[in-house]
């Protein structure tokens, strides 16, 4: 069987130890603790497709959108081509109001369109998002323009929303819908001290790990591929710098 070319993810040290990049057209886990970096790998990824011709799409469910545009922009990563859809919750009014999943029709919009100022609720009517309202957007979304990267951040966030005894069926028809879309996804997972191996592990093709530790009063950041199905990989683990300008380097024999 020929084996697939592979593609970039944007970060060269990270390419080397993935033996040249990922297997296109699979879904792919990126976990590690809150500042790790997950984000803006993400965004290095996509960077990469836009620069290769290629449509991609960021799917924000933690984050509110103008923050994460704020947040690149302080890194000097130029993400404003990126498109985005808004998948977050509504900011809440304080009286009860009648809630509605997310929209099939929710527009994609790109960064450089982002408002500067957090989505609040509508008046009558506040969004809230579960496995299943995504997966309707995304098929909709994916009907009218064909995309070649995809993030969803977070698949952690989307578990919440969930919060049902059904939530690894979701996760399972949500995955195995991902892959048949044919969209090379990343989907960022956090991962505190106490977590363990959760179902998105073991459904997705392969999880690059970022993690973070402090050492005499220093945080320190390194990265390592846990599981990459069909394809060889560096077993090793290898440190991490987040620059201004580059975002994530993973520093292969000290470069």
């Amino acid at each position: 069987m020929k084996s697939q070319k592979k593609i970039e993810t944007g970060i060269g040290g990270l390419d080397k130890m993935l033996q040249g990049g990922l297997i296109p057209e699979r879904p792919y886990i990126i976990s590690g603790p809150p500042g790790s970096g997950k984000t803006t790998l993400c965004m290095q990824f996509l960077l990469e497709g836009l620069k290769k011709g290629e449509r991609v799409l960021f799917v924000a469910l933690e984050e509110p959108v103008n923050e994460i545009k704020f947040n690149m922009d302080s890194l000097g990563l130029n993400v404003s081509s990126v498109e985005i859809l808004d998948a977050n919750s509504d900011v809440r009014r304080y009286e009860p109001t009648p809630v509605m999943e997310i929209s099939p029709k929710t527009r994609v919009q790109k960064i450089r369109d982002v408002s500067d100022y957090i989505k609040k609720t509508p008046r009558f009517k506040s969004t809230v998002v579960t496995v299943h309202s995504l997966q309707t957007a995304l098929k909709h979304e994916f009907r009218n323009n064909r995309y070649e990267r995809l993030v969803i951040d977070s698949l952690t966030a989307l578990k919440y929303f969930c919060m049902s005894r059904e939530e690894d069926i979701f996760l399972q028809s949500f995955i195995r819908f991902l892959s048949e879309s044919k969209i090379t996804s990343l989907l960022t997972v956090e991962t505190p001290e106490n977590y363990g191996l959760e179902s998105e592990m073991f459904l997705a093709r392969g999880e690059i790990r970022l993690h973070k530790l402090r050492e005499n009063w220093e945080i320190k950041r390194m990265i390592s591929i846990e599981k990459y199905r069909g394809s060889e990989h560096d077993e090793k683990v290898y440190p991490v710098e987040i620059k201004n300008g580059e975002g994530v380097v993973v520093l292969i024999d000290g470069k």
